[in-house]
């Protein structure tokens, strides 16, 4: 692909989804159907513009209500061997369960290496150029030092 990174579609997508996760999981203790909606809403843009959430997010969210799981505060969390060994999530707000299997070497495909086509870069072109400015300088002060 090239050693020049591109930058991201649906870049605003991505950032609204990301501020509504926050939102929804800092609301979950104060207002419940609250953070509920800030899921929805935030499941809801990922459809739209038909983009993947990541599963670590996903598996923190509830299937059927949206509210943010957060162990001990709004979900139940066992280890069940019967009759596969696996990690059991129950939401407290509608008593939802997930079951996820615990394989003993197991990775998800996006934890794999051979998942990567391309990496993308956020940062806006403002703070490339001071962050290339900054490692500029401090090559130059390790020359000035060095030729000392």
């Amino acid at each position: 692909m090239g050693s020049r990174n591109k930058s991201c579609q649906h870049k605003d997508v991505f950032e609204r989804m990301n501020f509504l996760y926050q939102a929804s999981r800092l609301m979950v203790l104060k207002n419940r159907s609250v953070a509920s909606y800030y899921g929805n809403n935030m499941i809801g843009c990922a459809k739209k513009a038909v983009l993947r959430i990541e599963p670590d997010l996903k598996r923190t969210m509830c299937k059927r209500c949206q509210t943010p799981l957060i162990p001990g505060e709004t979900a139940r969390v066992r280890l069940t061997s019967k009759p596969v060994k696996c990690v059991k999530w129950t939401c407290l707000t509608c008593t939802n369960a997930k079951r996820f299997p615990t394989k003993k070497g197991y990775k998800l495909w996006l934890d794999q290496p051979e998942a990567v086509i391309e990496m993308l870069d956020y940062t806006p072109q403002s703070k490339k150029n001071t962050q290339k400015s900054d490692a500029q300088e401090k090559v130059a002060n390790i020359d000035e030092e060095a030729k000392e």
